[in-house]
């Protein structure tokens, strides 16, 4: 079988949407829920994230790249990254 690659990216919003689409101008209620997401959704995001990697690791060829050896492998040889004469 062959190797599958896989990148799973998150980017947070902590006050998303319209302001003031919920409950009128200014809402405390669109702040709240946007500051409430932030700072605690971000830390079920990690608590996830962590638990996930320990089961994928747990299994015997599962690698991990970080985004600092990507960089590193790209400026060691950047052709590495090209597909079709376009990069990925």
């Amino acid at each position: 079988m062959g190797d599958i690659d896989v990148a799973i990216g998150v980017d947070t919003d902590c006050v998303a949407g319209w302001l003031g689409s919920y409950g009128g101008e200014d809402s405390l209620a669109d702040l709240s829920r946007g500051l409430s997401a932030g700072s605690e959704g971000v830390l079920r995001l990690l608590t996830l994230f962590e638990e996930f990697i320990r089961y994928v690791k747990s299994h015997e060829r599962a690698e991990f790249v970080a985004l600092e050896t990507v960089a590193e492998t790209f400026r060691a040889d950047p052709s590495v990254y090209e597909c079709e004469g376009e990069y990925i």
